[in-house]
């Protein structure tokens, strides 16, 4: 049926109405997807930041992704850095922090060892964080699953890999009375966080100092691989 002048104005009308709603709905989630990715760059204290870690999981788990214009993120940061927060977390592909804290370029430092572990390099790291670019927050991320904290249980040996192992066997119960045997990992895993911790207020003095004084944060994390989600621990309120 051929349409007359008067209706295809009227459909024209309609068109342009829904066009107008769409670009007014389209600019309002990206100026709010703005002002969010501003509250991520701007320079943060330490709970600042560990807020926005739990907010950035929070999106992560929501797929709602604020941090992936990797072109705007290049041009904002090409002429200096100065990360928020620096994470330790282990080598598991299924890990990456930045994606899992919905963190995009420029905006945390990460350091990977199998088992999250500390070294005289990673501590190097981590002072030249603190010390140099002033970052606040300080994080060590175990995860569920861990193959090379079950390598240590089970007592895995291979040339280099049983010097790294040995770091983590201080976090096994040498009685092993776990409540479940699927659960051994996971256990281990949370102690060994917490130990690495220890090692790191151990030997760094630098590092020991700045959270005496409050300057930075050092917390626990633990991401579970079955489900996205990542819990904190040893959390402490930041006076300063």
């Amino acid at each position: 049926m051929e349409l007359n002048k008067k209706t295809l104005a009227i459909i024209a009308s309609i068109l342009t109405i829904i066009s107008c709603n769409n670009n007014k709905s389209a600019d309002k989630k990206n100026a709010v997807k703005n002002i969010k990715q501003a509250e991520v760059h701007k320079e943060k204290n330490a709970d600042e930041a560990l807020s926005e870690l739990k907010y950035g999981n929070n999106r992560f788990l929501d797929n709602a992704f604020i941090n992936n214009n990797y072109k705007e993120q290049i041009e904002a940061t090409k002429g200096g850095q100065h990360p928020h927060s620096f994470i330790l977390s282990c080598i598991d592909s299924r890990v990456p922090p930045e994606i899992i804290f919905d963190q995009g370029i420029g905006n945390i430092f990460v350091s990977r060892l199998a088992g999250n572990i500390e070294d005289d390099d990673v501590l190097g790291s981590m002072e030249f964080a603190a010390k140099v670019k002033h970052t606040k927050l300080f994080v060590v991320l175990g995860h569920s699953h861990c193959g090379a904290v079950k390598g240590a249980i089970d007592n895995a040996g291979l040339e280099h890999l049983t010097q790294l192992t040995n770091k983590i066997k201080p976090a096994i119960n040498p009685q092993k009375t776990y409540p479940l045997e699927d659960e051994v990992e996971d256990i281990v895993s949370r102690k060994n966080v917490n130990l690495t911790i220890e090692q790191i207020l151990k030997n760094s003095a630098t590092l020991r100092l700045m959270v005496e004084e409050k300057e930075i944060k050092i917390v626990g994390a633990f991401y579970d691989i079955t489900n996205g989600e990542v819990e904190f621990f040893n959390e402490m309120k930041n006076e300063k």
